[in-house]
């Protein structure tokens, strides 16, 4: 729960309590905080309104419902969503109203194992004429790692290319993506991009982004070890997405991305190709796991 919204939950019950109502009176009179009698209970117990002078000792019946002791440990606060104010789906569709020639890139995280990884931050370029997909490998899936896989895409391109083609970044809810303004702003303070973010259960709102991850998943299948496989950092990474990228697709009129990328943004194309990448010919495409074989450890 954030400041603001314990803020508005107490200054709406604090009267009634103090006039002896219950919080079932409490809940029943007030049906917008949208929460049951026994959330509010774990809230006051809890001491989420002690900033806001209520206590357990403005419960009429304090002392004839304690919450159990492994409920106090495992009780959280909710998380902090600020950083979506101005940044809903519904801002992003406005902003693109007033910036219609804004370029969009859509971002996500790809991982089969939530627990250990490795986990990809990816990207998905929506230019008509030169979409293209890339992406950083992590060990981690943190705020701060996100962060730096923007920074790093930023130093792959320069401030003036990134400026050009990443005016938005269009990508879920997850904690992950939390750090808002600082993936809008640089060191400096100016701002180098937008930050809009999907709405729940929205996947289909990036659903260029998630079709590529269908591609990728041709190499990197779901329910398997991906170290194991070979994906054991940034290089057969860059492998998997060279081969994503130079496959001909009927969509592109029988093109591949980086040909589009190459024909449409050539400065683009060559600093992702000083990066990593290459290009592959077509009859040595590979879309499987066996692509990963020579960074396989051995047993």
């Amino acid at each position: 729960m954030t400041f603001s919204e314990a803020k508005a939950i107490a200054e709406a019950i604090r009267d009634e309590l103090r006039h002896g109502l219950s919080p079932y009176t409490i809940i029943r009179n007030h049906p917008e905080l949208d929460i049951c009698e026994k959330t509010l209970y774990n809230y006051i117990e809890s001491d989420i309104f002690k900033p806001f002078d209520i206590s357990v000792f403005d419960l009429r019946r304090q002392l004839s419902r304690k919450l159990p002791k492994e409920k106090k440990q495992e009780y959280k606060k909710r998380e902090d969503r600020s950083y979506l104010r101005g940044r809903t789906y519904s801002d992003f569709k406005a902003y693109m109203a007033e910036n219609p020639h804004a370029s969009v890139v859509e971002m996500d995280t790809v991982y089969n194992d939530i627990s250990k990884g490795p986990f990809i931050q990816s990207f998905k370029f929506l230019a008509p004429t030169h979409p293209f997909s890339f992406g950083f490998y992590h060990d981690t899936k943190t705020a701060q790692d996100m962060l730096d896989g923007v920074n790093l895409l930023e130093e792959i391109l320069g401030p003036e290319l990134f400026s050009r083609y990443v005016n938005v970044l269009l990508t879920d809810r997850g904690s992950e993506f939390s750090a808002a303004d600082d993936i809008e702003t640089r060191s400096d303070s100016a701002c180098r991009t937008r930050v809009f973010y999907c709405d729940p259960m929205g996947s289909s709102q990036k659903g260029s982004l998630e079709n590529k991850h269908i591609e990728l998943r041709y190499i990197l299948p779901n329910e398997v070890d991906l170290r194991a496989i070979g994906l054991t950092g940034q290089e057969p990474l860059n492998l998997c997405w060279s081969h994503v990228n130079s496959f001909a697709k009927e969509k592109l009129q029988g093109r591949t991305e980086f040909d589009c990328l190459k024909f449409f943004a050539p400065e683009v194309f060559q600093r992702f190709i000083d990066y990593g990448l290459s290009v592959i010919p077509p009859k040595e495409v590979i879309l499987n796991p066996s692509l990963l074989k020579p960074y396989r450890k051995k047993a």
